[in-house]
């Protein structure tokens, strides 16, 4: 979408991705040449920062490091900050910055990858609860049911050794998401809240305007998301997902793919 609307303006563009017929790169032809190669390549984000004034992301799920690396020359802008990336990429540290920003949010805790620990999260949030893992979880993957302690020790070796955290259960109605621009002085403007509907914790529908009797849940929602993305650093557009609950709340920012309500940004 930022490649066809960067065309119509006449702006060039150049394009890492994997392969010649990734989306983008058929939008449109680049003076300097697309670069095939995947986001978590260090060599590949290095040759786009150099043949970029302008470097951003697509998804939050790329090599920070590496930009980070790339930005350290002073010769590209890199937006968002990659210390927004880092912190949207571990949903763990995006529910502590949100919660230190006075974003509210649900309760959570972090579990180690043992039996005990998962137990003595569910004495604290009680069950059922959300195991997920802090990285990588998008589109029902890294999210886990426990609905019980007996389901304690299958959880835990589902995940591995991967870093997890666990979310208290919380009853939602409707899923809504906000769309936020988020200028590199932090200016912020948002889009109509949509409500979206999924199947197989995948987007299926988005119907807009939202859904709701009260239009001051929308009031609502927009604020929310703009003053979560007002605490991050540079440019991009964000999704910020949230759940309604049934008196009306909205009580913090979401993953799609989860029943708790917990913070959920999504950057592009």
């Amino acid at each position: 979408m930022l490649a066809s609307s960067a065309a119509l303006l006449n702006i060039d563009l150049v394009v890492l991705d994997v392969g010649d017929r990734a989306p983008a790169k058929q939008v449109f032809q680049s003076k300097v040449g697309h670069i095939d190669g995947a986001f978590s390549d260090p060599h590949k984000i290095q040759e786009l920062a150099s043949k970029s004034d302008v470097l951003t992301v697509e998804i939050e799920h790329v090599n920070v490091d590496a930009l980070e690396a790339a930005g350290g020359s002073g010769k590209v802008q890199i937006h968002p900050s990659p210390s927004t990336l880092r912190t949207i990429q571990d949903k763990f540290l995006q529910k502590e910055h949100l919660e230190r920003h006075k974003i509210p949010v649900s309760e959570y805790c972090s579990v180690v990858s043992t039996e005990e620990s998962l137990l003595a999260a569910g004495e604290c949030l009680g069950f059922p609860l959300m195991l997920k893992s802090r990285t990588l979880a998008y589109d029902g993957r890294g999210n886990l049911v426990v609905r019980n302690p007996s389901e304690a020790t299958t959880a835990i070796n589902t995940f591995g050794d991967r870093l997890l955290y666990a979310e208290k259960w919380v009853p939602f109605i409707k899923e809504v998401a906000v769309m936020v621009v988020r200028s590199a002085a932090g200016e912020v403007r948002s889009y109509p809240v949509v409500e979206t509907v999924h199947k197989d914790n995948i987007c299926h529908l988005v119907f807009a305007p939202l859904r709701y009797s009260d239009p001051n849940v929308s009031r609502l929602a927009k604020e929310v998301a703009e003053k979560a993305i007002q605490t991050f650093e540079g440019a991009g557009v964000f999704g910020v997902e949230m759940f309604l609950l049934g008196d009306g709340a909205l009580l913090g920012l979401h993953d799609p793919s989860s029943h708790p309500i917990f913070p959920q940004v999504l950057s592009s």
